[in-house]
């Protein structure tokens, strides 16, 4: 299993290299914002730039199971008597790892300057917790997206409903904001798309 999440972020290291560098670009931003006295503009600005590293995910998403299915990359491994679940899980893990190691430095900062300017950080564990626990779901939650929607070889299919479940999947925190009710629903969407993800993928043929 470790070799398969190995191998997955190695064939796709651009991915996780560009939304680290998203990652630190919201970072630079919440600095200097803040540096120039303007941290509600800094948070702000911030989040609408997050909107960007949401989509790198759903894409990163699709071009797992898109290369999969062009390469034939599940034929090769199932040569070596790895089964497609297991194939599925390495993805997910690897797909879990970068959404995690993108908002983690983000994360730091924040709780860094949310201490330096609105202490003491008690106060704010429950509303940190939940926001925190939102975004990392929203993230997941475009990546099972791109996932759910990979294995097709149509080109044009894939780009189009993309960008719909991309469209659908980001306002949720605009409407819902950071919450319970957005963590629940982020969870079943997560729920139903790697379900859908887990039948189509298992039930193809290679």
């Amino acid at each position: 299993m470790l070799t398969l999440i190995r191998r997955e972020l190695y064939d796709h290291i651009s991915y996780l290299i560009l939304a680290l560098l998203v990652s630190f670009i919201i970072i630079g931003m919440m600095i200097l914002l803040v540096l120039w006295d303007m941290p509600e503009a800094s948070f702000a600005l911030a989040t609408f730039v997050a909107v960007g590293l949401l989509g790198v995910f759903c894409i990163f998403g699709a071009a797992q199971m898109y290369g999969d299915r062009a390469n034939r990359v599940s034929s090769l491994l199932a040569t070596l008597a790895v089964t497609r679940s297991r194939i599925l899980a390495a993805r997910v893990i690897a797909g879990a790892i970068v959404v995690l190691l993108s908002f983690l430095p983000v994360a730091i900062v924040a709780l860094a300057l949310l201490h330096a300017l609105v202490p003491p950080l008690s106060f704010y564990w429950r509303m940190i917790l939940e926001v925190g626990a939102t975004a990392v779901l929203l993230g997941f939650a475009c990546y099972c997206a791109g996932l759910s929607i990979g294995w097709t070889s149509n080109k044009v299919l894939l780009v189009v409903t993309l960008l719909l479940l991309y469209v659908l999947i980001v306002p949720l925190f605009l409407v819902k904001g950071f919450g319970i009710e957005a963590i629940v629903i982020l969870l079943l969407l997560v729920a139903a798309m790697l379900l859908r993800t887990w039948k189509s993928y298992t039930t193809a043929s290679l």
